[in-house]
């Protein structure tokens, strides 16, 4: 049996097992069994298959047939450039989630005062780590309610940073101390209805990354409700969501003092991550004074 009959008997066991994209899923998976890139893998379609891989290939198949994903398969999923490691503990990151990481790096770079950050349900640690591996300049810190959650995200950590994240065992922001510039956060957003539906198919991803209560922004509230008490003046919070729930989050966002609100979309063009800024802080009476009659007058008020 050669790499393209395998890969073709692949596939069908896929297709009518009803995978959305068989051809991808056999591809991928034939790969990782034979230990073959992607392109080195469809060079070799006309050789003879290796009986190992075949039978690797053939035990990964079952696992995704029965709704295993191939990344949790596989122990890798790309992010940003990066590979990171995920297993059945994890959400497995998706590329829209790569949309709040570039929000992030904009505002950063923007404004290098902006160095505290916290990734908040860090999860795999892929947003966290993907920001301090493309601005180490930043004071990147984590937290996740799941302790298996938050050994994943070490693990990335040492693998991609070679170096330990600050992190944070915590619902939220309630056990995380200090105050941060910049919080950023994937929250679990998905509608009781729509958990409920994947219950029903045997979903293998994490309750606890996925439910967002009855409209899927129940943590979201909690964050914008949260945070400001947490961010310096002039602090940024930016949060991943459902389009449908944008509308909502910016009211939230108005209502909580955030003054500066942004959207950014996902490659499909939705609504994917809102931002806001709290208002920077005034200026006190004597500081104006200190800045308009000098060093003199300033030792004068304190003295």
């Amino acid at each position: 049996m050669t790499n393209r009959d395998l890969l073709t008997q692949g596939y069908n066991t896929l297709f009518y097992a009803e995978v959305q994209t068989p051809l991808l899923d056999a591809v991928v998976l034939l790969g990782h069994a034979a230990g073959m890139t992607k392109e080195k893998l469809l060079a070799a379609l006309p050789e003879e298959a290796d009986p190992a891989a075949a039978e690797r290939f053939q035990a990964f198949v079952d696992l995704r047939c029965s709704g295993v994903p191939v990344s949790y398969i596989r122990r890798v999923k790309e992010f940003y450039g990066l590979e990171f490691y995920v297993d059945e503990r994890v959400l497995v990151p998706r590329p829209d989630t790569e949309v709040l990481v570039e929000k992030v790096l904009q505002v950063v770079r923007a404004e290098p005062g902006l160095r505290r950050v916290l990734d908040v349900c860090t999860g795999s640690g892929c947003i966290a780590v993907s920001l301090k591996h493309a601005a180490p300049e930043l004071e990147l810190s984590a937290s996740d309610i799941s302790a298996d959650a938050l050994e994943v995200a070490a693990l990335n950590a040492r693998r991609i940073l070679g170096s330990r994240l600050p992190s944070f065992a915590s619902d939220l922001l309630d056990s995380v101390p200090g105050s941060f510039d910049l919080i950023a956060s994937n929250p679990p957003y998905l509608r009781d209805d729509e958990m409920e539906g994947l219950r029903k198919l045997g979903w293998r991803e994490p309750e606890l990354a996925l439910a967002g209560g009855r409209d899927g922004t129940a943590l979201a509230q909690r964050l914008i409700r949260d945070a400001p008490s947490r961010l310096s003046p002039g602090g940024w919070l930016m949060l991943e969501a459902a389009p449908q729930q944008i509308n909502k989050l910016y009211a939230f966002m108005d209502q909580a003092g955030f003054r500066t609100i942004e959207v950014e979309k996902d490659l499909a063009g939705s609504s994917r991550v809102i931002a806001g800024r709290l208002p920077a802080a005034a200026r006190g009476h004597s500081a104006f004074l200190a800045e308009q009659s000098g060093p003199a007058t300033a030792e004068g008020l304190h003295g």
